[in-house]
């Protein structure tokens, strides 16, 4: 595959949450449930948590988790924030 055809195919993306921040390529048709679940293993957090994305620059529109990547017309460094909600256990 040509960069051309990996930057067509594929967003770079920042994923920054309080246990660090993550940046890593995404295909495009990914949904955001996929960048949320790519986050949570990587930040090890648990699985049973309630999980949100939301650009950093509107931090209160949370993206929803059935859309995919380039529905929401993100570019290569964007910057999203991934916020939680624990279980209370």
């Amino acid at each position: 595959m040509t960069n051309a055809a990996k930057n067509d195919a594929t967003l770079t993306l920042t994923i920054k949450s309080s246990r660090g921040t993550l940046t890593k390529d995404f295909p495009k048709t990914d949904k955001i449930s996929d960048v949320i679940e790519a986050a949570r293993v990587e930040f090890k957090l648990a699985a049973g948590d309630r999980y949100d994305l939301v650009l950093a620059d509107k931090p209160t529109e949370i993206l929803e988790h059935q859309r995919t990547l380039v529905s929401y017309h993100l570019t290569d460094g964007a910057i999203l924030t991934l916020t939680w909600t624990g279980s209370g256990v």
